[in-house]
């Protein structure tokens, strides 16, 4: 049996360079050229890389790796490289040297996989095999004719084994990438601050949440989020199990210093599948540049992977929302505080994001990173919808007055035109607006999924959720999010199926328990509905003496005495207060207390209680959907 490689083949010049067997050929003649091991391997680095300016340290890094070896090593290398090449320095047609810096491939490189040239030649072979069978048919004695059963015992096989070897390159898994251009998709882990300074923690996480938005922008390239990435501040990561997690072929990791007004960022493009170093520099400057560097390092990414960048694309990446350092600086502990998610943290970064906006009244991320924290402290129960959504809403028109090009900024108001204002056609431009700003925007992706499928068109939502999960695989908001619709489907074990799917990469994730216990309710497995509820009680934090009361309350009369011990905490326990009406609508539906259901969703629909909106697909409500009450209800939300 054949064996076809997954390596790849360069042509350059006169020469062949084949990775796999690591052997130099020349073309015409297919003679094999004599080299070092180590030659070949810088061979290959610099032709993987053509066209690029390699520094020395990043190809000693590369090529002599965890050796100690001088740069005297590299230039006699490469002295060796032009001589077998036939070419000097003062007249390259294949390496230049970069005074002070390095070198560069600048020879035209044709890029082939294995098995491509393979099948190439069994086809130009095959052809001058037929052409001399053809003059044989051809030929005047009568004896030629027992060429043709011949030819075609020959052919039949070729074209099977040739048919076969194509539905094998097609289908086989793809390989990782092996050049820095072949980079699609990669992470930003938050940068470590090296400083010692606890107070300046917030410093490494904020620039690399700022470089994400930077380069989410570009259109070729696919980075992960901010929240995908946040569990790994780990200072030394292992690169091909966060590329198995993240589903990401490189990740970007960085270090900051802060000395007294200096500023120092190291950063690294490391290749996931085997952890190597394809690009690294250091940004020194003062702090008060710290914009420059911030525009350096997205400039310097790009221009490594090879992105041809489009106008607006170039537009965004040279954008700076701010001049001012002190402005800067307390947004970017605004955002460490809001990504720790707590109401307490949510609270203080309000208080960061309005120092921001307060030293510079034109920054428009700061507004957004206001408007978010008072959605989701409204999500949170720590205020109540009407408390929170004006106070958004007034914060995301700002942004968009200063600038109306950020994707952020359109989701967050279609959000709020879903969920408070209740205008369907408004937050569907909205949505589609941001997607057009941002195609690669999960969030955005995820929450117009949602919106689709509370309007009832579910082929448009999962076509919305494939999008989000391609852009952030592993997100378990997203995740749980998809998971859960299923239940209004009616499909409940699918619900559990993949529940406990995305319980493998996190199973403390607050929500998906919800969902789980909806499920299993529904199937009449009490027993573990009860588990799954006390589990997400437990993870919201609820006290430990309200947790004990459902616990008890079940074991002594099972899954109706639990709900009713349920919904007399959520109608008087202080830390419940803000609970959504349409969550103790629910309970007393399945209390069989009808017109205290139908009290409590009217009560919903005066708070602007967010749950409101799903009510057109919801089926926890179906003993009531035939009550006039109900359908006035509807009606009233916009349905």
């Amino acid at each position: 049996m054949i064996e076809l490689t997954e390596s790849r083949i360069y042509e350059f010049g006169e020469f062949r360079l084949d990775e796999k067997s690591h052997c130099l050929f020349r073309c015409e003649t297919g003679e094999l050229v004599p080299l070092t091991s180590k030659a070949v391997e810088l061979l290959l680095f610099l032709v993987k890389n053509t066209g690029r300016v390699l520094i020395k340290d990043e190809i000693l890094e590369a090529v002599w790796e965890n050796s100690f070896v001088e740069e005297a090593n590299l230039s006699q290398t490469i002295f060796v490289l032009r001589k077998t090449l036939g070419e000097n320095a003062k007249k390259p047609r294949f390496i230049l040297t970069i005074p002070n810096r390095g070198y560069q491939f600048i020879a035209e490189v044709r890029e082939f996989h294995a098995e491509d040239k393979i099948l190439e030649e069994s086809f130009l072979s095959d052809d001058s095999k037929i052409q001399s069978s053809r003059f044989k048919i051809q030929d005047s004695n009568p004896k030629s004719k027992i060429q043709i059963p011949k030819l075609i015992w020959f052919a039949v096989p070729m074209i099977l084994l040739i048919v076969v070897g194509i539905y094998w390159f097609l289908t086989k898994p793809k390989p990782p990438p092996t050049a820095i251009n072949e980079i699609k998709t990669i992470a930003i882990l938050p940068f470590t601050n090296i400083g010692g300074k606890t107070d300046e923690e917030y410093l490494g996480q904020g620039l690399s949440e700022v470089l994400i938005s930077k380069l989410s922008n570009v259109k070729t390239i696919i980075v992960r989020p901010n929240r995908a990435v946040q569990k790994y501040s780990d200072a030394s990561p292992d690169p091909k199990k966060i590329g198995n997690e993240l589903d990401v072929e490189a990740i970007l990791v960085g270090r900051v210093q802060k000395i007294d007004e200096n500023i120092r960022v190291t950063v690294q493009l490391v290749r996931t599948s085997d952890g190597a170093t394809l690009w690294a520099e250091t940004f020194d400057d003062k702090f008060t540049n710290i914009f420059a560097v911030q525009d350096s390092i997205s400039a310097r990414v790009t221009e490594s992977l090879a992105i041809k960048l489009g106008q607006d694309e170039r537009r965004q990446l040279a954008k700076n929302y701010t001049t001012n350092t002190e402005a800067f600086q307390f947004y970017l502990h605004g955002l460490y505080l809001w990504n720790k998610r707590t109401p307490e943290t949510l609270l203080n970064a309000i208080k960061e994001f309005e120092k921001a906006k307060e030293l510079d009244p034109n920054y428009a991320p700061a507004y957004v990173g206001l408007a978010n924290s008072y959605v989701v402290l409204s999500n949170y129960g720590a205020m109540t919808p009407h408390e929170a959504f004006p106070k958004a809403k007034e914060y995301i028109k700002k942004a968009l007055e200063i600038d109306d090009q950020m994707a952020e900024a359109h989701a967050a108001l279609a959000d709020i035109q879903v969920y408070y204002d209740w205008d369907w056609a408004g937050a569907e431009a909205s949505f589609k607006r941001a997607l057009e700003l941002n195609p690669n925007y999960a969030t955005a992706h995820q929450w117009y999924a949602e919106f689709l499928f509370d309007m009832a068109r579910f082929d448009e939502s999962f076509s919305e959720y494939n999008r989000a999960l391609e852009i952030e695989p592993r997100s378990l908001v997203i995740l749980t999010s998809h998971a859960s619709r299923y239940f209004f489907l009616r499909q409940y074990d699918k619900v559990i199926e993949l529940t406990k799917k995305n319980h493998e990469i996190d199973s403390n994730y607050g929500y998906s328990y919800v969902h789980l216990a909806w499920a299993y309710e529904k199937k009449g497995m009490d027993k573990e509905a009860v588990e799954a509820f006390i589990k997400a009680m437990e993870l919201f934090n609820e006290p430990a003496d309200c947790i004990e009361e459902v616990r008890e309350a079940f074991n002594k009369g099972g899954l109706r005495n639990f709900w009713q011990k349920r919904v007399e905490q959520l109608e008087t326990r202080p830390h419940l207060k803000n609970f959504p009406p349409n969550g103790i609508a629910s309970v007393y539906v399945r209390l069989g207390d009808k017109e205290k259901a139908l009290e409590w969703l009217e009560k919903g629909f005066q708070k602007r209680d967010p749950w409101m909106v799903g009510l057109k697909v919801a089926i926890h409500f179906d003993g009531l959907k035939d009550d006039p009450r109900y359908q006035n209800l509807l009606r009233r939300i916009g349905f």
